[in-house]
């Protein structure tokens, strides 16, 4: 059964992100495996503007992302086309990156802290944290 339609499934999958952010809203567009699931949610970026986010996935088997786009300024080193944010380099480590076993609520909290690092870039030019060599296609560095 996919994901979205068991119900256990996600619950454990949306419990703390529903509890963090009560104004998370759900919607899902197909059936079955066809569907695909979104997220809007906003969410306070500390020091700068609060963002509405807008979180795409795919109802398999388990959460598969699709992307996550912000609403805002789009000028950043870390965006791919269609202003999806960039926030890990595809073939990271786990540990590196967001999986479906890390829960909604850890997925948002990566986007937080990646407009964060984007609104003290349009700010600095300077981006904080590591980066990862981007290839055609993929957000370009800073440097």
């Amino acid at each position: 059964m996919p994901w979205y339609q068991d119900v256990r499934q996600r619950v454990r999958f949306e419990r703390s992100a529903r509890t963090a952010y009560p104004g998370l809203r759900s919607s899902s567009t197909g059936r079955g495996l066809n569907a695909s699931v979104t997220y809007t949610v906003t969410v306070d970026v500390p020091e700068y503007e609060p963002r509405r986010l807008t979180i795409s996935m795919s109802n398999s088997f388990e959460p598969i992302l699709n992307g996550v786009v912000a609403d805002g300024p789009t000028d950043s080193p870390h965006r791919y086309p269609g202003a999806k944010l960039c926030m890990w380099y595809p073939s990271d480590p786990t540990d590196r990156r967001w999986v479906a076993d890390d829960g909604l609520r850890t997925l948002i909290e990566h986007a937080r802290i990646h407009l964060f690092k984007e609104a003290w870039w349009r700010e600095t030019r300077e981006w904080l944290g590591s980066q990862a060599p981007h290839r055609a296609g993929e957000p370009k560095n800073p440097k």
